[in-house]
């Protein structure tokens, strides 16, 4: 798989990317990598590095698809919704997506012998540029895993400097309490949906993925110039479809940055309701601090990611756990970890949510 490309270098959650792009994409490629690298604290090097090369060749695509249409396959779901068919061509694996799934059938995905990894894109592939960011994301995990972190489904941020956690599951009101942060104190972005804890506890380090906001928490923010518009959007508590925007959009709206990592100094856990009670903030105990921390912990088993895909897993799944477990441990010993309760429509729900998280940093 040759042709003409450049090559640049980026680093994400501490580890190394040489990406390498075919000379006719590489603009729309390196300006969309751009919106999701962090500006400042970048986390700590894990001293490996990983090679993605992507191939925008109408030719080299169909040659591709061709040879595996009667290839042996096996249906894998390494995506919560997203299905592919994995062949082994020689010593190349191959992924394409399932025929009967909702993905276009514009990509591929390859790993070859010297495991570096390849995407295949057609020419007319619809914001073909966003799909490297799915295999830097797999890498990301794996490696973070390998280095005894723990990923946690859960946003955060950073307020002078102090990182904040905010863990719940889906439709808890991560989004919510993030954005309030930014709005009201310039808080810096770390992450959106998947948060990486480094061994001890001791820091927070973000994984790159577009920032999801519901239409119910951009009606109560007001228009702001770089956030998507909630206009045709639900704003029912808990409504599933959001609006999307790259980290660096969403940190700018504030006049804030992307952050990379941050001490990490408070947990939250949204406990939104749909209704007008107050905001309130409970410190809980280590032991039910503990217990709600389990239920969003994604290392070694992710709602969303549910298998090692284009990064192998070298550590076993119980080694994984035992030592998220441990890190848990260490966690709620070492940072205090606050319910923070709140009804959607009470006034003034973003400045109040804010105040009460300040406080608590101050």
């Amino acid at each position: 798989m040759n042709g003409r490309r450049s090559t640049t270098t980026r680093v994400f959650a501490g580890h190394r990317f040489h990406i390498g792009t075919d000379a006719a994409f590489r603009v729309a490629q390196d300006l969309h990598l751009q919106r999701f690298l962090p500006e400042m604290a970048p986390a700590r090097r894990c001293g490996q590095h990983t090679t993605i090369r992507v191939h925008h060749n109408t030719d080299l695509f169909r040659d591709r698809m061709d040879r595996l249409a009667d290839a042996p396959w096996t249906k894998v779901v390494p995506f919560r919704g997203e299905p592919y068919l994995l062949s082994r061509v020689g010593a190349v694996c191959w992924w394409r997506p399932d025929p009967v799934s909702h993905l276009p059938a514009d990509h591929l995905y390859a790993k070859d012998p010297r495991g570096q990894l390849h995407i295949v894109l057609h020419p007319g592939t619809d914001r073909g540029e966003r799909y490297v960011l799915r295999v830097i994301r797999e890498v990301v995990l794996r490696c973070a895993e390998h280095r005894g972190w723990a990923a946690f489904h859960a946003a955060a941020g950073a307020v002078a400097g102090h990182g904040v956690l905010i863990a719940g599951p889906s439709g808890a009101g991560k989004t919510t309490v993030l954005t309030a942060l930014a709005a009201h104190h310039g808080a810096d972005l770390i992450g959106s949906d998947r948060v990486l804890v480094t061994e001890g506890a001791t820091s927070v380090v973000g994984v790159p993925l577009s920032v999801r906001i519901a239409g119910g928490t951009l009606s109560t923010l007001g228009p702001v110039q770089g956030l998507p518009s909630g206009r045709l959007l639900p704003t029912d508590f808990g409504a599933v479809r959001k609006a999307s925007c790259t980290p660096q959009d969403f940190s700018r709206a504030f006049g804030a940055r992307v952050r990379e990592s941050a001490p990490l100094r408070l947990v939250i856990l949204p406990r939104l309701s749909d209704d007008d009670q107050q905001v309130s903030g409970t410190l809980l105990c280590p032991h039910t601090a503990r217990s709600a921390l389990a239920g969003v912990c994604c290392t070694p088993h992710d709602e969303d990611w549910l298998r090692p895909w284009f990064a192998d897993r070298v550590r076993p799944a119980g080694e994984l756990a035992r030592g998220a477990d441990g890190l848990m441990d260490l966690l709620v010993a070492r940072v205090p970890v606050m319910a923070l309760t709140a009804g959607v429509h009470s006034s003034h729900l973003l400045e109040r949510i804010a105040d009460v998280v300040t406080r608590r940093l101050a």
